[in-house]
């Protein structure tokens, strides 16, 4: 690792589970901001230290060879800027379920002051006015100062659950990854069948053990298992649906020596945390051909071994968009597609604290150095560390450019070139669902054009939104600040441009908006950029004045406009691109969206 920069004024304290030695040129601060949450002084919970301890090492964790979750994606961990350094604030604490705002305020000053040059949250607050939680009020001020604020959208896809909506603030939802956990089946007849999840830590069990076909009819409902049918056998479930039926310790209490589950959606029903028991999920083919050896074996069916702890890479299709994933719109202003983009955050790999047990089993505590965690906590710090990189690449950038560049260069097709799908219908995905699209830190490296903002343009966009002087006072935290103008919604300069009404009866979304952008240059001095339309539906029409755009020389800005006109006998939801192409390759990425959603709650 590198020296630690002089401006650096941070510092390692000591607490219950961390002594300031741990520091090195990795790890070079590390606080606890508790007062608010009244426990005894460094009295982290240990829950945050794991919690803390995974972001980390997703953001910012150096190269470590052979690590893996009990056998479960070994290889060479890395976060996504292995040479960043890394301070650790912590503000969480397992009393309450969200962390004390005077805690977060605190934590975030103290970064600030200390040095700080990118900030992930995976955290959320909940409080009547989003504009004014402990959150959006200080990552406005670290924005003001050059610093990239990157924070978990939240785990829940109901509509208005968004949290961290603010626009200074990059907002990240979740996606899934192409890589799964399997398991190998070998029946007593010769025939091998793969179990497509599992998370079982043992590499091979079993042998000659009996199957058994669960029934409800046969005591195997969705409420209780029959220990007397099924004690001692290897228990196969038909159809299981997303909500599951059985988990780990139920069957573990039935005295099961295994369960063999079909379904669809085994996200919801395997977890890294259940993976002492030797439960597997199968496909409906692979159901169908341990059905059919039961049927055709009266004198007793088996398994003769199981095989697992087996990693699969390549799986279609992927990304999708999580089931979990928040997926707004934002309370306060709809009209900003948030979140900004999806980032890896399904069953990530990264460094886990002993302090706290992965797992229990019986009376044991179970610990590891690598765990499984899942979620929009997850995909944040992957966000945050592509910001480091292009921070260090391109020091001039504002956060608003570092997020262009991220949102602009996103894609939007899986692995097998369809339109993003959700992960547990398998419907296709819109870009009210996905938003820009997945993040793809490559072409960031090198996104041609950004969609810049500064800290007047978020004042002035705040002016334009019926805000009081105090309540404008609190965002900023600073007084002496004056309206430029009054910024309309749709024409703040972000790289997606969205039309939201709140519906009303039967009526349709029929609206005519004008949105107008700046672009800045950051590729190629002479450029000579042309704007293309993809997937209009027939519903909507749009004008884009000019449709060429020449840049002479690097940071040349040009303006242009956006005429949208959506016909109100249209779907609740349209949308389609825009993109600006250049002769050097460069594509400029931006999502139109036209939606109609029902009053908040």
């Amino acid at each position: 690792m590198p020296a630690v920069l002089e401006k650096w004024k941070g510092k390692c304290e000591e607490a219950e589970h961390f002594k300031p030695s741990y520091c090195n040129r990795k790890l070079i601060g590390s606080r606890l901001f508790l007062k608010g949450t009244k426990v005894g002084p460094g009295s982290a919970s240990d829950e945050s230290l794991s919690h803390g301890t995974h972001i980390c090492s997703t953001a910012a964790g150096n190269f470590v060879p052979g690590a893996s979750y009990s056998g479960h994606a070994k290889g060479t961990a890395r976060g996504v800027a292995s040479r960043a350094h890394i301070a650790i604030y912590a503000v969480a604490n397992s009393e309450s379920e969200n962390p004390s705002s005077v805690d977060v305020l605190a934590a975030f000053d103290q970064a600030m002051g200390d040095g700080v040059d990118v900030i992930s949250l995976s955290i959320g607050v909940d409080v009547p006015s989003p504009y004014e939680d402990a959150i959006s009020m200080p990552s406005l001020t670290a924005v003001d100062r050059g610093i990239f604020v990157a924070a978990a959208a939240a785990n829940n896809p109901a509509r208005w659950a968004l949290q961290n909506g603010a626009p200074w603030i990059s907002t990240v939802g979740a996606g899934t990854v192409d890589r799964s956990f399997t398991a190998q089946i070998v029946l007593s007849n010769g025939a091998m069948i793969e179990g497509y999840y599992s998370f079982f830590q043992l590499d091979i069990f079993a042998a000659d053990v009996p199957l058994y076909h669960c029934q409800s009819k046969l005591g195997c409902g969705s409420s209780s298992l029959n220990r007397s049918e099924v004690a001692g056998k290897i228990v196969l479930f038909d159809d299981v649906d997303p909500e599951g039926i059985h988990t780990a310790p139920d069957l573990l209490d039935s005295g099961a020596f295994g369960g063999l589950l079909v379904t669809n959606h085994p996200e919801t029903l395997f977890h890294p945390d259940e993976g002492y028991f030797p439960m597997i999920a199968l496909s409906q083919g692979s159901g169908d051909t341990v059905r059919n050896y039961i049927a055709c074996s009266p004198g007793g069916a088996k398994v003769q071994s199981l095989r697992f702890r087996l990693t699969k890479l390549g799986g279609t299709p992927a990304p999708k968009v999580a089931l979990y994933s928040s997926r707004g719109p934002d309370a306060v202003n709809p009209s900003i597609l948030k979140p900004d983009l999806l980032a890896p955050g399904h069953q990530i790999l990264a460094a886990f604290s002993r302090e706290r047990p992965y797992t229990s089993l019986g009376e044991y505590s179970v610990v590891t150095d690598y765990g499984l965690l899942t979620g929009t906590s997850m995909a944040a710090p992957h966000v945050a560390g592509a910001a480091a990189l292009l921070k260090s690449v391109y020091p001039e950038w504002t956060p608003a450019a570092i997020r262009s560049a991220l949102m602009t260069t996103a894609y939007v097709v899986d692995n097998t070139g369809k339109i993003f799908t959700e992960q547990q219908t398998d419907e296709p995905m819109t870009p009210a669902e996905f938003r820009a699209g997945h993040i793809d830190l490559k072409r960031a490296m090198d996104p041609g054009l950004v969609y810049d903002l500064r800290t007047q343009d978020y004042v002035d966009f705040l002016c334009g939104q019926n805000f009081t002087e105090k309540q404008i006072n609190a965002i900023l935290r600073q007084r002496g600040w004056h309206c430029r103008a009054e910024l309309k919604v749709e024409d703040l300069n972000y790289p997606s441009l969205t039309t939201t009404t709140i519906k009303v009866g039967d009526k349709g979304p029929g609206r005519t908006v004008k949105f107008r952008r700046v672009l800045t240059n950051v590729g190629e001095g002479k450029s000579v950029y042309r704007a293309t339309l993809e997937n209009v539906p027939p519903t909507m029409r749009i004008k884009v004045e000019p449709k060429r755009l020449s840049f002479h020389c690097r940071k040349e800005t040009k303006k242009f406009s956006v005429t949208l006109d959506v016909e109100e006998d249209s779907p609740e939801k349209v949308y389609c691109f825009l993109r600006w192409t250049d002769q050097h390759g460069h594509v400029v990425s931006s999502p139109i969206v036209a939606m109609t959603v029902p009053p908040p709650q």
